[in-house]
């Protein structure tokens, strides 16, 4: 088992500080938005009385009408509860997707034979899997702590708007942000740290001697590379 050097430390910070900073002015952003939403709101409710004889009409259109009207109406922003953001942490750590998905990574490193100082055959591929399994724990563990932390909301979230074009803007979007408590998109610090730091850890804790920080700084890149592509599959082929 390898010590985590204190240069990997030090880029890990260096990372986390460097994205930080990149979020605290958007941060700040949209809580100045979610306040003017807030705002028209309330005025909003202040004519709510004025608008009782409309509402009743409304109300008396034909049944499959409003049911029409409520299936095409986009959703609005929900914040998720505590037990809510932890079930999802749980399931995306030990759940059936998480399960496979270590699976088909080990049998891809298994292909590749990578590290091949781990050697092919049941063994090999069972310090494969345990590998990332481990390394998606790690993750999973520092997205949900930092969502807690700064209140934010990483869920994947499929687009409300129409066309291919947009709902591809806001696929890729959601693998660099995460949602403010009045819905509004931030940089998503949790899902770049967590990503970083647990392929850096991987490299350095029990991968083999000749890899390092660097290894881990690759390994996350291609992460969030891959990232983009997933989202892509969840917007348009399959849920998951």
């Amino acid at each position: 088992m390898k010590r985590l050097s204190s240069v990997a430390v030090h880029q890990t910070i260096a990372i986390l500080i460097v994205v930080g900073a990149s979020v605290f002015p958007l941060y700040g952003q949209e809580v100045t938005n979610s306040d003017q939403r807030q705002a028209a709101h309330d005025g909003t409710l202040a004519r709510s009385s004025g608008m009782a004889r409309s509402t009743a009409d409304n109300n008396a259109q034909p049944v499959s009408a409003q049911s029409t009207s409520s299936k095409t109406a986009p959703q609005p922003f929900v914040f998720p509860t505590k037990r809510e953001r932890f079930n999802r942490y749980v399931k995306s750590t030990v759940g059936p997707s998480s399960l496979v998905g270590s699976a088909i990574t080990a049998g891809i490193d298994q292909w590749r034979d990578h590290p091949d100082e781990w050697e092919q055959g049941a063994k090999g591929y069972g310090k494969r899997y345990a590998s990332d399994f481990a390394r998606n724990g790690i993750q999973q563990t520092v997205v949900y702590g930092l969502d807690s932390a700064l209140g934010l909301d990483t869920k994947f979230r499929r687009s409300t708007r129409k066309g291919i074009f947009p709902r591809m803007v806001d696929a890729l979007a959601e693998n660099v942000t995460s949602r403010n408590k009045s819905g509004g998109r931030v940089i998503s610090v949790p899902r770049i740290s967590g990503i970083y730091t647990a392929q850096i850890i991987k490299y350095e804790a029990w991968f083999p001697e000749r890899y390092s920080y660097k290894d881990g700084l690759r390994g996350g890149t291609r992460s969030l590379a891959a990232g983009f592509a997933i989202n892509l599959l969840r917007e348009f082929v399959i849920r998951f």
